[in-house]
C-alpha cells in the first residue's frame, strides 16, 4: 500500500472534519479522553483505505507533543475573549499550522510501523484511551 502523502492527509482531514458531527466528536473526545485528533483522522483515512495500523505505536511521539498543543490550545481559548478577531485568527491559524507539523510526524511514524491490510486501528485507539461505547464513536467519527 502506497502511504498517503502529507497533501493527502491535510485534504483528507479538511474534508472528513467538516462533515456533519466530526468536528463535535473529536473535540469532546480530545476534552474528555486525551485523543489526539490527528491520529483520530489518520486512523479514520487508513480505514477508508482497506488498512490498520497499531495505534500504540504512535503513543510515545503524541506523548513528546502534548504539552506543547495543550498549552497552545489553552493560551488560545483564555485570549479568545479578549484579542480583536483579525489577532484571535492568527492564533487559530498558527494552531493550524502547528497541526500540519503534527500530522508530518505521524506521517514519518507511519513509516516505521506501515498499515496492513485491515481494520480496527480507530476502535483499538478509543479502548485505550478507556472510552466507553468505544464503537458508538467509531459511529459518529464516520460521519
Amino acid at each position: 500500500m502506497n502511504q498517503p502523502d502529507a497533501e493527502q492527509f491535510w485534504q483528507f482531514s479538511e474534508q472528513h472534519y467538516a462533515r456533519p458531527g466530526v468536528a463535535q466528536a473529536c473535540l469532546q473526545l480530545q476534552d474528555e479522553h486525551g485523543a489526539n485528533v490527528n491520529l483520530l483522522l489518520l486512523l479514520l483515512m487508513l480505514e477508508e483505505r482497506g488498512v490498520t495500523v497499531e495505534p500504540a505505536s504512535f503513543m510515545p511521539l503524541l506523548a513528546r507533543r502534548q504539552g506543547l498543543f495543550n498549552q497552545w490550545r489553552r493560551l488560545r481559548r483564555q485570549l479568545k475573549a479578549t484579542l480583536h478577531n483579525d489577532d484571535y485568527l492568527q492564533l487559530l491559524q498558527h494552531e493550524l499550522e502547528l497541526e500540519r507539523w503534527q500530522q508530518q510526524e505521524l506521517l514519518q511514524q507511519l513509516e516505521l510501523s506501515p498499515p496492513s491490510p485491515g481494520s480496527g486501528g480507530l476502535l483499538t485507539y478509543l479502548t485505550l484511551l478507556q472510552v466507553a461505547d468505544a464503537p458508538l464513536w467509531q459511529l459518529k467519527l464516520a460521519g
